[in-house]
Formats: C-alpha cells, sequence, structure tokens
C-alpha cells in the first residue's frame, strides 16, 4: 500500500512540475509579445536593415500560435527544423513591386508565415525521409508529398493574413508574377497557389490540405483549429 502512494505521490509531483513549466513556458511568450512594439510597416526601408520589423512579426507569430523559433539572415528563404531563414534582398524585391504600406506588409507577413508554418507542421523533418515525425504520414511519393506541403502553408499564412485584415490580391498577383513559383517536382504551379490564397474564408477551415490520398497531418493541427476559427 505505501509503495503504491509513494508512486502516485510522486506521479502527482511529476504532473504538478510539467504544469508549472508549461503555465511558465506560456507567461514567457506572453510577456515577450505584449513587451514587444507594434509592428509598423511603415518604417520599412528598401534596401536598409528591416530586421527589426522582421523579428516582431516572427515575435507576433510566436506568441499567437505558442512556438518560438529562431531566425537567420542569409541567402535562401527557407525553414528548418527549428529556425527560419530569412533573405532580406529577396524579400525587399518581392516588396518593391508593390506600393501600399499596407500590401507591403501583408507580402512581408504572409512569405514569413509560410515559413513559420513550416516549422510548425515539421515539414523540414518530413522532407528527410530518414526522419519523418511520426504525426506525418505521407501517401503519396515525396514529390505530391511536397506539393501537399506547400499547399499546407499557403492555406495557414493565407488563412492568418486574411484575419488580420491585410489584402490578399498582392500575394495572389506575387505568385503570378514570378517563374520561381511556377510548379515543378516540388511546388504547385503558380496559378494554383493563387487560386489557394484567394479562395481562403475567415470562417471555414479546410482539413482536407491535411487529410487526403497524399498526405495526413491532422495530429500536427491541435491549437490551429482554434485560432483560424
Amino acid at each position: 500500500m505505501w509503495i503504491n502512494y509513494l508512486r502516485a505521490l510522486c506521479l502527482s509531483r511529476k504532473q504538478s512540475i510539467f504544469l508549472s513549466l508549461k503555465i511558465l513556458f506560456v507567461l514567457f511568450l506572453w510577456t515577450k509579445g505584449s513587451s514587444t512594439q507594434p509592428v509598423d510597416f511603415s518604417q520599412y526601408t528598401p534596401g536598409k536593415n528591416n530586421r527589426a520589423l522582421y523579428e516582431r512579426i516572427i515575435s507576433e507569430l510566436a506568441t499567437e500560435f505558442e512556438m518560438p523559433v529562431k531566425t537567420a539572415y542569409r541567402k535562401g528563404l527557407q525553414a528548418t527544423p527549428h529556425q527560419i531563414i530569412i533573405d532580406e534582398g529577396q524579400l525587399d524585391s518581392y516588396l518593391g513591386e508593390v506600393d501600399s504600406v499596407k500590401d507591403k506588409e501583408a507580402i512581408a507577413r504572409f512569405i514569413l508565415a509560410h515559413e513559420y508554418f513550416h516549422v510548425f507542421l515539421k515539414h523540414p523533418q518530413a522532407i528527410d525521409s530518414v526522419r519523418v515525425p511520426k504525426e506525418i504520414q505521407i501517401k503519396g511519393s515525396y514529390g505530391d508529398a511536397r506539393k501537399a506541403m506547400e499547399r499546407q502553408v499557403d492555406y495557414l499564412a493565407a488563412k492568418h493574413i486574411t484575419q488580420l485584415g491585410l489584402p490578399i490580391e498582392p500575394i495572389r498577383q506575387m505568385f503570378l508574377r514570378h517563374p520561381e513559383f511556377h510548379g515543378g517536382n516540388e511546388y504547385p504551379s503558380a496559378s494554383e497557389r493563387a487560386e489557394i490564397v484567394s479562395s481562403v474564408s475567415k470562417k471555414d477551415f479546410a482539413e482536407t490540405y491535411f487529410d487526403n490520398e497524399v498526405i495526413q497531418c491532422t495530429a500536427l493541427l491541435g491549437r490551429l483549429r482554434l485560432k483560424f476559427r
């Protein structure tokens, strides 16, 4: 009886410690987010150091979706398992194609959210066939799964932009203007990606992007369902 009591006591203490750590983590994110200055994209200056703006956007995402990520600055926009690589020159080229501050903010936020959700959904790990997370089941070919992942983050990033009240049209046009967005073995066509972002609804959540004949990863959605409803 005493052994069972001690076991129960130890388990209770472990659960209490875990709960306390979780509460502290959420408070840390909330405090970090609340102390961050709001994003004022009128401060964006082409060709200059805009990292403070980008870091605020990433901080907002980390607070909203309760998952911090690291950032690094070098060539090639991409996501790694725990980091977003930000190519400032590439961002400048996209932002330079629109005039209004709102359009520039929409494009910047969309691109950064796109990479953030790659990390959130563990896509960088899934791309490595040796380390596919248990929450992701790839049913189709590698190329098909890779396209499915792009559809997922395009959809989520567009949902995020829509909820912020920012315009979708400059993002749609960005896809249509750039040849690097035109399909291939690992990306949907530019027209399909433009259609995804323009068809996003504020209310509905299209789980078919996350559970279909190519890929199944609804276990990773978790709180995203609540955030986007």
